[in-house]
């Protein structure tokens, strides 16, 4: 609470926290280790939110963690569909020797665990897409870090949002303000 409480005043700061999740279940988040439930979780991301409203979030998920269940993964999947994240970072599962969860009963079938991960990397696209629409029309700033041949300037945007936008004018380094008109305009993805 006290970095967003900063974030609010802050003109230091890009509006984007990562907050790792691994699991939206609770059953899997304890064999995990975690110390945290998804209900705590949660009221942390509901509280950046409601001070900070686009605020860009994501999270790092694990699929197929021993033990998870098809019930499991639903918790999991239907608890990052109720929150405003706009980034993913999905892994599935994979044994590491030595580590406790390599000799866990009850290990997630390769074919499962893909599964899930395409399933929950097309729920990514899908909400990075709908946060970028929230700046259609808005200005962003974005860092220039590429430029193109094709007269075009890639970036992100203080919200960790990349961003193609028109290189005239515009150098390596450089914090720009862009506009996007539409989402062809300015590609934010």
């Amino acid at each position: 609470k006290d970095i967003v409480d900063y974030m609010t005043t802050s003109r230091k700061l890009c509006r984007y926290l990562h907050i790792p999740l691994q699991s939206g279940d609770d059953g899997i988040l304890s064999a995990m280790g975690r110390r945290y439930s998804a209900g705590e979780f949660r009221k942390i991301i509901e509280y950046a939110i409601s001070k900070i409203p686009l605020l860009g979030i994501g999270t790092d998920i694990i699929a197929g963690f021993p033990g998870e269940s098809e019930v499991a993964f639903e918790n999991t999947f239907q608890f990052i569909l109720g929150l405003p994240f706009s980034n993913l970072h999905v892994f599935p599962y994979s044994k590491r020797p030595g580590t406790r969860a390599a000799t866990m009963p009850s290990q997630v079938p390769v074919k499962v665990k893909k599964k899930r991960t395409v399933r929950l990397r097309e729920l990514e696209v899908s909400k990075r897409t709908a946060f970028a629409q929230q700046f259609i029309g808005q200005p962003v700033s974005v860092l220039i870090e590429k430029l193109t041949n094709t007269g075009k300037a890639w970036g992100w945007t203080g919200e960790y949002l990349e961003a193609v936008v028109p290189s005239e004018g515009v150098h390596r380094k450089q914090m720009i303000t862009f506009t996007p008109r539409r989402r062809e305009n300015a590609v934010l993805c």
